[in-house]
């Protein structure tokens, strides 16, 4: 599968420079080991826990057979903390040269000693794409990296994983029929149960990142995702929900139960610390050394609601601080965030006019607090319809410079299939940020992010989709489409991939002006910045340099 893809030797002289990095004897000191101590997991009562998860077994209405094997907590115990040791010890960060990774220094983001701003997209569907056999789906991926450089996107954020197991109902055979030349998306799953990691899936993983460096582009690796989105790289949070109970079937469990549930937490630092200490079976090195890798996102779009505390985010706050703290002792080479949705209470009053409504205050979610965690790097918000566009962007920036003291970025922005309003948005993304640097020097106006970009032969079922390659406009979704979904049975339309799988993207009216105006940046030493913006910097989004183009994709 590796040995086809065109970017093996530019994945081969990536590991090469890195490598050269560490002959040069540009090693980053060991850690301190006592940043995680595997003491603690004597304390858990794992051969309980294990003693009373019995393998169990479901059929689902369709006739697919479902089983839960037994877990033995006390081997992933063990096999965490010999992870740990294994990325504690030894020639650790070996890789990775001084000030090769993006960092955050105050409100800013700074690679070789130079400030660091950037426009970027979301690909939800590259993991697929990328671990799949399929030509049609790698020419796809080759052709969105390759035209994200060209646009000057230096980021790009994708899902590192994909949990639990494999449910396909048989109805979804209709939507491949819809459109049968167009390959189907594999269905897979990167951890299909507790600690087992499937080696194909890592391979597309390793060469997601290795397609990414050939491009100059980094990567933001979400590790799970809140949504229980139903479709063929599910990263939802619910199947360690799941794993610990032996059942699909979560009746009487909630959210607050992977906040809080030890079980649950050993599985996902577990997954945590595989991840960020895989080697690359492309290069050869490991994740957590690699400067590819903008950032880790903990979890995207994560909530809590009417989840007990002592403020409404303290649950969430509480979870992502045990976790950032773990993850920056495995790899304290790169930033940690949550990709949150931005939400702002109590804890800071003066910011809560700018949610999209007084529900955002029963979300559990509290931006202020999040970013303030010491293991969190920069502040993250997303921005759909129903956001008051420009106040909620501002409330952001207003708030990280003034409470936060972090770098901001709008991690995801867009707007549903329709031509003269995407614009507008995208316009006004451009002007706020614009504004901001203009009129601040040290703006926390760090980056901004479109949801979610393609390329190639795509179906746009639900109409998010950008395409960086230009193509053919269609509407969204298609008659057949909507006809098809209206004879499912109710419980088959809640769990549709026409409205749930399909989350998808925005187009090239996205230029590279973050880039332009990093390029164009110095930093004096008393760590004041100077501008030398040329013209085309000064626009984040030039509309039209292919025009607005749009088709459909089942993401």
């Amino acid at each position: 599968m590796v040995d086809a893809r065109a970017a093996a030797a530019a994945a081969a002289a990536w590991a090469a420079l890195l490598l050269g990095w560490a002959a040069a004897g540009q090693a980053a000191a060991p850690p301190d080991i006592s940043c995680f101590d595997c003491a603690w997991l004597e304390e858990l009562p794992l051969d309980e826990w294990s003693a009373e998860r019995n393998s169990t077994r479901e059929v689902l209405p369709w006739g697919q057979v479902v089983e839960f094997p037994p877990i033995d907590y006390r081997r992933l115990a063990e096999e965490l903390c010999e992870c740990v040791q294994d990325s504690l010890e030894g020639s650790y960060g070996s890789h990775q040269p001084p000030n090769h990774s993006v960092q955050a220094q105050g409100t800013q983001f700074v690679l070789h000693d130079e400030p660091f701003y950037f426009a970027g997209f979301n690909a939800a569907q590259a993991l697929s794409w990328a671990a799949s056999n399929s030509s049609q789906l790698l020419d796809n991926l080759q052709s969105l990296f390759a035209n994200a450089a060209e646009l000057g996107l230096r980021v790009g954020r994708v899902f590192a994983t994909a949990n639990g197991i494999k449910v396909r109902p048989p109805f979804l055979d209709e939507f491949d029929r819809l459109q049968p030349e167009l390959e189907p998306l594999p269905w897979l799953t990167l951890q299909p149960a507790p600690g087992v990691l499937d080696e194909a899936v890592l391979e597309g993983l390793d060469y997601l990142l290795s397609l990414a460096a050939s491009h100059g582009i980094k990567l933001v690796l979400t590790l799970a995702d809140f949504h229980a989105v139903f479709g063929p790289s599910p990263a939802g949070i619910e199947p360690y929900i799941q794993w610990v109970i032996g059942s699909l079937n979560l009746t009487g469990y909630t959210v607050l139960d992977f906040y809080r549930d030890e079980r649950v937490k050993l599985l996902y630092r577990h997954n945590l610390c595989h991840i960020a200490n895989r080697a690359s079976s492309l290069t050869g090195v490991k994740y957590k050394d690699d400067p590819t890798i903008f950032s880790w996102d903990l979890v995207n779009e994560p909530r809590c609601p009417a989840c007990p505390g002592a403020t409404r985010g303290a649950v969430l706050s509480a979870w992502a601080d045990e976790m950032s703290a773990f993850l920056s002792c495995v790899d304290p080479n790169h930033m940690i965030h949550v990709g949150s949705e931005g939400y702002f209470t109590e804890t800071a009053p003066e910011y809560i006019a700018a949610n999209p409504g007084s529900w955002a205050l029963c979300s559990g979610v509290d931006f202020v607090e999040l970013a303030l965690l010491p293991h969190i790097h920069y502040g993250a918000a997303h921005m759909y319809e129903e956001m008051r566009f420009q106040g909620w962007i501002q409330a952001h920036f207003d708030a990280s410079s003034a409470v936060t003291g972090k770098p901001f970025v709008l991690e995801e922005f867009n707007k549903k299939w329709d031509e003269r309003r995407r614009n507008q948005l995208f316009r006004l993304v451009q002007a706020t940020f614009r504004a901001a640097w203009q009129q601040n020097a040290s703006s926390p106006a760090a980056g901004a992010m479109f949801w979610g970009a393609t390329a190639g032969d795509t179906i746009d079922w639900d109409g998010w989709q950008v395409r960086l390659d230009g193509g053919r406009s269609a509407p969204a979704p298609s008659e057949r489409a909507e006809k098809l979904k209206a004879q499912m049975p109710p419980e088959q339309q809640q769990h549709s991939v026409l409205y749930q799988l399909c989350q998808a993207v925005v187009k090239d009216i996205f230029a590279p002006t973050f880039a332009g105006y990093s390029s164009n940046t110095t930093v004096s030493r008393a760590g004041s910045r100077h501008l030398s913006l040329p013209a085309r910097a000064l626009m984040l989004m030039l509309p039209g340099i292919r025009g607005m183009q749009y088709q459909h994709r089942r993401w």
